[in-house]
């Protein structure tokens, strides 16, 4: 066993997907340059064992964190265990009492992928009610400038919604297609 991990322990065979998106939680959840060599398989037992091997021991935090995140994106059994014992059924009490602190560039990624998501999302809900684009707002004309891709809008126009990391990281897990 490698001196510094993170593992998932379960019964059940993980497919290649899910195979990637524990590694990307760890990946994009842990602290910066966390993982170490080679991604793992094993078996103990009954158990199929997904380790990451590690720079260096995962604070309950880091830990937590990471737990938190794969929960929202798996539906299958499974343990996760730390080299520092960090056990993923001890009990935390609320698992939100505690800051999320995301990695910067992580953070960065998913806003920019939120962003895109939601002005399109706005654009379709202006469609729907019958606007299309034009130079200038006009309710009577139903036409409004920012009705253009994102990337075409001028600065003034790229407004970033507000939204808490715990939002970020919901977003994430219902999209983590995107950031394979």
């Amino acid at each position: 066993m490698q001196d510094f991990y993170i593992q998932q322990r379960t019964q059940q065979q993980l497919t290649s997907d899910q195979i990637q998106r524990w590694y990307l939680t760890v990946n994009m959840l842990g602290p910066d340059n966390i993982i170490g060599d080679e991604f793992i398989l094993a078996s103990q037992e009954n158990d199929l064992l997904y380790i990451i091997p590690l720079v260096r021991h995962l604070t309950s935090q880091e830990a937590e964190r990471i737990v938190e995140g794969y929960m929202r994106i798996t539906d299958h059994d499974f343990e996760i265990e730390t080299s520092n014992v960090y056990r993923a059924d001890a009990d935390f009490m609320d698992p939100w009492d505690f800051e999320i602190a995301m990695d910067e560039g992580a953070k960065s990624t998913i806003e920019e992928s939120y962003i895109r998501q939601a002005h399109n999302e706005w654009i379709q809900e202006m469609i729907d009610k019958g606007y299309r684009y034009g130079l200038n707002m006009s309710a009577d004309k139903k036409t409004h400038p920012a009705m253009r891709p994102w990337d075409d809008l001028p600065t003034t126009y790229q407004r970033m919604p507000y939204i808490d990391e715990r939002k970020l990281l919901d977003y994430y897990s219902q999209n983590i297609s995107k950031f394979s």
